[in-house]
């Protein structure tokens, strides 16, 4: 079995792979320049594969299953799987792509070396648990809403910093949403981990956004909530802006 990702920093947005296998691939939400994975296994393998060899810029990964991430997986692990309550954060840096281009890919790499230490370094802190690296940003569980918003401000308030002392850091959006997972191992999988990703999509540079059931009764401030559609849930779901400042 097969699977797909996109490499974003290669991906110009050609968009071979959407026409060639329009049920795997779509436009990445958020930045329609960017095309991502939707669902590889609607194709067969040789369709996945033409899609991949169409890119003009090789930005298209083929992997087989078994070298992916077990929280990327839709099988079940190695483990027993249990049923767990847990507040999921994902991170992103904002437009890496255009930093990419900008820095170059050695500048590039050591601001993502020091973005991934000092972000580490507060998920540690905070009591976070690593569940996947993203590329240019993290997936995250913590075991309340608040200490998951505390690492989220954290986050943004030592960026702030050394945007102050050192003249840049990278923007980073954030979502936090706090749900019911299926738990095998240290993977999380279910409605909540998607919601919670789709959350963080519509996040802006700086950004703090979380369900509005998930900031309720913590110690953070927040807008006034909206009711927003995520992609692939059928149910609107309440969100506000959490005030880090």
């Amino acid at each position: 079995m097969l699977r797909a990702r996109v490499d974003r920093h290669r991906c110009i947005g050609a968009g071979n792979c959407i026409t060639i296998a329009p049920s795997a691939f779509d436009w990445h939400e958020g930045d329609f320049a960017k095309a991502d994975v939707v669902d590889p296994d609607s194709v067969e393998d040789e369709l996945l594969r033409e899609a991949a060899l169409a890119c003009p810029t090789m930005a298209i990964v083929i992997e087989e299953v078994e070298e992916l991430l077990p929280w990327q997986l839709r099988t079940a692990g190695a483990g027993r799987a249990r049923r767990v309550m847990k507040t999921f954060m994902f991170t992103d840096i904002v437009g890496s792509t255009q930093l990419v281009e900008a820095l170059g890919d050695e500048a590039w790499e050591v601001l993502l070396r020091w973005h991934d230490e000092t972000l580490r370094s507060l998920l540690t802190a905070h009591q976070g648990d690593e569940v996947a690296a993203t590329g240019d940003g993290f997936f995250v569980g913590f075991d309340s809403p608040e200490a998951a918003l505390a690492c989220a401000v954290a986050i943004q308030r030592r960026l702030a910093d050394h945007r102050q002392t050192s003249g840049f850091a990278p923007q980073v959006r954030i979502g936090v949403h706090a749900s019911e997972a299926t738990q095998v191992d240290q993977n999380f999988r279910g409605k909540g981990v998607h919601e919670a990703a789709r959350i963080a999509a519509l996040a802006g540079g700086s950004e703090i956004l979380a369900s509005q059931v998930t900031a309720a009764g913590t110690r953070y401030q927040t807008s006034d909530p909206r009711s927003v559609g995520l992609k692939g849930i059928a149910e609107p779901v309440e969100i506000v802006s959490i005030n880090w400042r």
